[in-house]
């Protein structure tokens, strides 16, 4: 189970957070998608922040997570916008609580490192229909567009993250997917002989895309975010490896609070600075094999 289903996970803060997908998304994954937009489901839901726009599309639509604080709060934003043809339960991408051969569309939103990977995929075989299709949309490490390059710009969260005494250890282990931009479970899908006309996508160019054989999109499906220093930081407390993190040193100084404050400290900067925070994504999207 993920950090995010533990006792003591924010979920409100995690949908207001976090970043959310635009209209571009869900217009390619249509395009790309054939056949009838009867029932979809989202895996991994979080707290729906993808489930409710694939609701506007698909006549009914359903959301599985395994944390009940995401479930809560996903349940109550689905009723405060008025969509009433969302469900959501209770499940793992393991063992999907939803018939054989039911689903038209299954997305799962930068969730699917936290899966066993071939058992997602035969799950997602059994519930999806002759030609269904399957989506896997992830995101890396935010990005600051418009900060000094001497206080990291680009890569200021990625080394916050990746830095073996701060956050490193405390990720998942499959969250190297993220890392590697999808491309071993891209294998892992060629391999499998169950899937047809398998894309993988990104955005933007970039010597890591290239290299992985990523096809770059036109545009992002990643809005920026225009924040505060201080909602960035809290921001990436949403982040798993932090809840991890607390979680093993319940008494420590933070360690977000103290990599923000020497940066603050150093270089002048007000928590009330406003920052343009984008995120770089990659895709893998197929369909089941008749």
């Amino acid at each position: 189970m993920s950090a995010f289903a533990s006792k003591g996970f924010n979920a409100n803060a995690y949908l207001a957070l976090r970043p959310t997908y635009n209209k571009a998304l869900l217009d390619w994954l249509l395009e790309y998608h054939v056949g009838q937009r009867t029932y979809a489901a989202d895996i991994a839901c979080g707290p729906g922040t993808f489930t409710t726009d694939i609701a506007k599309r698909f006549n009914s639509v359903v959301g599985v997570d395994p944390s009940p604080s995401m479930i809560e709060s996903a349940t109550r934003d689905a009723s405060t916008r008025g969509l009433s043809n969302i469900e959501y339960m209770m499940g793992s991408g393991e063992k999907l609580p939803l018939e054989a051969g039911s689903v038209d569309m299954l997305t799962v939103m930068q969730g699917v490192h936290w899966f066993r990977i071939q058992e997602f995929l035969a799950e997602s075989l059994r519930v999806l229909r002759p030609d269904g299709t399957l989506a896997m949309v992830g995101y890396g490490y935010p990005q600051i567009s418009n900060w000094p390059d001497e206080m990291g710009g680009l890569g200021f969260s990625q080394k916050l993250a990746t830095d073996r005494f701060m956050l490193e250890p405390y990720w998942d282990k499959g969250f190297r997917l993220i890392d590697d931009m999808y491309a071993p479970l891209l294998s892992e899908m060629q391999t499998n002989g169950c899937f047809k006309d398998i894309r993988h996508v990104g955005f933007p160019t970039a010597a890591s895309a290239a290299a992985n054989n990523i096809a770059i999109l036109p545009e992002t499906w990643i809005d920026s975010k225009a924040m505060s220093f201080d909602a960035f930081r809290a921001y990436l407390k949403t982040w798993s490896a932090y809840k991890a993190w607390k979680d093993a040193h319940p008494e420590d100084r933070d360690i977000i609070d103290a990599y923000f404050d020497k940066h603050q400290q150093e270089f002048g900067i007000s928590g009330d600075n406003n920052v343009t925070v984008t995120w770089p994504l990659f895709a893998i999207v197929a369909r089941k094999s008749l």
